[in-house]
């Protein structure tokens, strides 16, 4: 995985460590991504989460288009990724939100895992240099290594290592954060 800038804490800020939306826009060569598991959905007059981001903050996602949230899989304990997110600091009295634009909707993802999995999976994936040229169960290096057909991550050497990853080894619940943390950053 190609994490995007320098620094992978950068690459993810907490929430009030995003830019406020009043600041001027930065160049399309600055990425950052909004990493927030999400709490709960309280959608009454626009589509709204509440989510929680990597420091325990809690804070609203709204969003301008019509959409169902939980058709599109943002559901509880899974994990939202909004690229560019910016925070609205309202007036006096009314807590600070992200508002997902309208047309922006679509670029906004969703990650069916918790944020502490998805954050040690994107970190882990982010220094793989090794990962896949080792079994996963084993760690043998020798014969021939097997990637796993889901995520393409995981190696093993045999049938067993593979049985073993998958049930003991916490694979299972892996594979599926992988697989999309691949598809949003390739």
């Amino acid at each position: 995985m190609s994490a995007p800038g320098t620094d992978l804490l950068s690459a993810f800020p907490a929430f009030y460590e995003l830019p406020p939306s009043s600041a001027p826009s930065s160049s399309d060569e600055d990425t950052w991504y909004l990493l927030a598991q999400i709490k709960e959905n309280m959608t009454l007059t626009k589509p709204t989460l509440i989510v929680t981001d990597r420091k325990g903050v809690d804070f609203a996602v709204t969003f301008d288009d019509a959409l169902d949230l939980k058709a599109r899989g943002f559901r509880k304990g899974r994990t939202l990724v909004a690229p560019r997110a910016t925070r609205e600091d309202r007036e006096e009295g009314k807590k600070a939100i992200v508002r997902i634009g309208r047309g922006c909707a679509g670029d906004v993802k969703v990650i069916p895992g918790g944020l502490e999995q998805v954050s040690e999976l994107a970190f882990l994936l982010a220094g793989s240099d090794g990962l896949g040229q080792k079994c996963a169960a084993c760690g043998a290096t020798e014969g021939s290594l097997s990637k796993c057909t889901g995520c393409a991550t995981a190696a093993y050497c045999s049938k067993d290592c593979q049985v073993k990853g998958w049930s003991e080894l916490g694979h299972k619940s892996n594979c599926k954060v992988i697989r999309s943390i691949r598809d949003i950053w390739g």
